[in-house]
């Protein structure tokens, strides 16, 4: 079972992810896109990437908004696995994805 970051271990992890928060057991992230498609352009772009990891985030699209909410459900918490998907969700926003 992947271990949980500790608490100073996941602020120093947050300071390279500014755009992110923890929320509860996670770590979330909102992101607004131009219009539906290009929300689910990202959508679509994160799944793959997140199956590369075998790792999944829960994802909420509504029109405009897009929200991650990453965390290691069998841990209960916030891993390493959610800080390395939050990078490369971090990467594909950054490229107009």
């Amino acid at each position: 079972m992947p271990r949980l970051l500790a608490p100073d271990d996941l602020k120093t992890q947050l300071t390279s992810l500014p755009a992110w928060r923890l929320e509860g057991d996670a770590l979330v992230r909102d992101v607004q896109r131009p219009d539906f498609a290009a929300g689910l352009a990202l959508v679509v772009a994160v799944a793959e990437e997140a199956g590369s990891l075998n790792h999944h985030p829960d994802v909420d699209l509504r029109y405009t908004s897009v929200r991650f909410a990453l965390w290691t459900h069998v841990s209960g918490g916030v891993t390493q696995y959610d800080v390395e998907l939050a990078h490369r969700i971090e990467a594909l926003i950054r490229e107009g994805r």
